[in-house]
C-alpha cells in the first residue's frame, strides 16, 4: 500500500509559487515544515523527510529572519536552488 503526503505535493507547489512570485518565504518555509512533520509522522517516507530537512535549511539561510545563519543565501542562489530541486524532483515550473 501506498501513502500519498499531500503535503510534500503541497511543498512542491508552493515551491513553484515562490519562483513565480505568488508565495512569500514565510509561506513556503511553513509547508516545507508541514511536510517535514508528516514524513516523519509517516516513518517509511525517509527520503521525503530527508527532502524536506534539505528544504528547511535552504529556506532557513534565505530567510534568515533573525541574521542567525552564518551562510545566508542571495535570492538568485536561492531562486536557482529551487529550480533545480523542483526539476529533478519532476515538479513543473
Amino acid at each position: 500500500m501506498t501513502t500519498e503526503i499531500i503535503e510534500f505535493r503541497k511543498m512542491l507547489e508552493a515551491g513553484q509559487r515562490y519562483l513565480m512570485g505568488t508565495c512569500t518565504i514565510q509561506e513556503l518555509n511553513g509547508h516545507v515544515s508541514q511536510c517535514a512533520d508528516a514524513a516523519k509522522f509517516w516513518g517509511e517516507h525517509t527520503a521525503l523527510y530527508q527532502v524536506a530537512i534539505d528544504w528547511a535549511a535552504m529556506v532557513d539561510r534565505r530567510w534568515n529572519e533573525w541574521k542567525h545563519s552564518p551562510k545566508p543565501v542571495s535570492e538568485q542562489e536561492f531562486v536557482a536552488w529551487l529550480q533545480e530541486q523542483l526539476t529533478l524532483l519532476g515538479a513543473h515550473t
